[in-house]
């Protein structure tokens, strides 16, 4: 079958061609299908319960008045993702998320691809624990996907702002206090 070259994705009502990222390399992977709603979780690390994401993620999109149609997450090595970043953006530098966004009006259809050693680094860096720093990635695309910008301070600032919003949300939805 396919090796390193691209391959097709199918999403509803249009073929997207994306990255093809090898079965040999998928340590775990988990899918969500509720209601329309596509959640995959490709790799994912043992300190993530993928359930509580997908529904913190569904939450916090349909709070924006948003629906999810299908997010594909592939956590890849820092190296696959500096290669990507390479080919597809033309940066020579570590990033913690690459996003491919094909979303149409209030629906969101994505695939990211995350780096775990670039997450670690900026938990370190933030005095954030890794669970923190791991969600804020996550919902960190998806904002992009509806939107959002971050490339000036202010948009910076608003982002984290967002990004904390999600993060506290995941916290008290999932506290056993509450």
């Amino acid at each position: 079958r396919c090796k390193s070259y691209p391959c097709l994705h199918f999403f509803p009502a249009k073929i997207i061609a994306s990255l093809y990222y090898s079965a040999v390399h998928l340590y775990k992977s988990v899918i969500f299908a509720k209601n329309g709603t596509i959640i995959t979780f490709n790799n994912i690390p043992d300190y993530l319960v993928a359930d509580r994401i997908k529904e913190a993620l569904a939450s916090y999109v349909d709070s924006w008045g948003y629906v999810i149609d299908r997010l594909v997450y592939n956590f890849v090595s820092k190296e696959r993702l500096l290669e990507m970043n390479l080919q597809y953006l033309n940066h020579d530098t570590h990033t913690d998320i690459i996003s491919f966004d094909y979303s149409q009006n209030k629906s969101l259809s994505a695939e990211f691809f995350i780096s775990l050693w670039a997450v670690a680094h900026s938990a370190e860096e933030e005095a954030q624990s890794i669970e923190n720093e791991t969600l804020r990635v996550l919902v960190h695309g998806v904002l992009h996907c509806m939107g959002k910008k971050d490339s000036t301070a202010q948009e910076k600032v608003v982002m984290r702002k967002h990004e904390d919003e999600f993060i506290n949300m995941f916290h008290v939805k999932h506290n056993n206090h509450v």
